[in-house]
């Protein structure tokens, strides 16, 4: 049996197409079809292609398999932030020579903590979590600054990244959820829990 994951996204959210084939024009589909009859995102619609174009470009290069962004309008300013699952091995520092499977212990000591040294500067934050439907899990969060993939300079980011370890393997799910706003750090880390909260592994027995 193949195993696979599921995630929940608010409604309001877009599921985007990853496949760079296909993506710009189901994007462009699904925005017309979600902002029809809204007129504070419909005004938008060419700047939410957008950036649901560069989200999914991003998640895709870095070998995502599935990417939820959120598009609003919060009291006339901008809200954005994108939530991505992808497979990938656990870090070197988490693997233990004999060990069949990766624990959630392991891969919070390969994660690093960083203190704030002044109100605007970054920090995270590492901890273990306990999700309903998979148990307990490895955490990062906090402000960071990153790097713009092919895109000169770097932004500062309000990120949360959850790795829950794959049931019987030396891999890991990465659950990263990110957003350029800054001004509700704590809401949007809320937040990020509340979605990170819905995954959980599925089988496919077919």
């Amino acid at each position: 049996m193949a195993l696979g994951f599921s995630i929940s996204i608010p409604d309001t959210w877009f599921e985007v197409d990853l496949n760079p084939v296909t993506r710009r024009a189901s994007i462009d589909a699904l925005v017309r079809e979600r902002t029809r009859g809204v007129p504070e995102l419909a005004a938008n619609r060419a700047a939410i292609s957008r950036l649901l174009r560069h989200a999914a470009r991003d998640a895709a290069a870095g070998g995502a398999l599935f990417c939820g962004v959120m598009a609003e309008a919060v009291e006339g300013a901008g809200l954005s932030a994108s939530v991505t699952v992808s497979m990938l091995p656990a870090p070197d520092d988490a693997r233990v020579v004999g060990v069949a499977e990766v624990t959630p212990s392991m891969i919070m000591s390969s994660l690093s903590e960083r203190v704030a040294r002044s109100q605007d500067d970054t920090w995270t934050t590492v901890t273990l979590v306990d999700l309903l439907y998979v148990g307990q899990a490895a955490r990062s969060y906090g402000v960071e600054d990153i790097s713009l993939p092919d895109r000169a300079g770097w932004i500062r980011t309000t990120m949360m990244q959850t790795f829950v370890p794959v049931p019987r393997s030396d891999q890991v799910a990465l659950i990263s959820c990110s957003s350029p706003n800054l001004v509700l750090v704590d809401a949007l880390h809320d937040l990020f829990d509340a979605v990170t909260s819905t995954f959980r592994f599925v089988t496919d027995s077919g």
